[in-house]
């Protein structure tokens, strides 16, 4: 009777640890593929202010690169991620209200808000939990500085 018993006891743990062990596997998947979406968005908002920060000194204005310089450092930020899958706005309002939509592709004049805005499209890759998520969840990350006075403002 006593064989029985330990029999049992040996049974029910195996039952217990088949029925507990996918949720613990699930959840732990579920931390991974966290960490890794908290990861990527904290990228992108870096990635943000780095452009904002290279907008707002006006180098490039005398040479006419001045946008394609705020994109390249603002991709500098972005080297651990799939760069298929970003995109980068830079637009500017006259005014420091940012009042309206702004004026796209353009990091505006002296004494003007500059926002740099970072857009990644997220993949969850952990199995268990990517079938649970959308195909892509959108990333979003900005910065707005005003623009030094590299020449007189108007």
């Amino acid at each position: 009777m006593r064989n029985n018993r330990k029999n049992a006891r040996r049974g029910l743990a195996a039952v217990e640890t088949a029925l507990i062990l996918p949720i613990m596997f699930m959840l732990v998947m579920a931390v991974i593929e966290g960490g890794n979406a908290v990861y990527a968005w904290v990228t992108v908002q870096k990635a943000a202010q780095l452009g904002s920060r290279y907008a707002a000194t006006g180098r490039g204005a005398d040479e006419g690169t001045r946008l394609a310089d705020i994109i390249a450092a603002t991709q500098a930020g972005l080297t651990t991620l799939d760069s298929a899958n970003v995109k980068i706005t830079v637009r500017s309002w006259p005014d420091l209200a940012a009042n309206g939509d702004g004026i796209d592709n353009d990091p505006g004049a002296p004494c003007q808000l500059a926002e740099v805005a970072v857009v990644y499209d997220y993949k969850p890759f952990t199995p268990l939990v990517s079938p649970l998520l959308p195909e892509t969840i959108p990333l979003k990350g900005f910065d707005r500085k005003v623009n030094e006075p590299w020449k007189p403002c108007e």
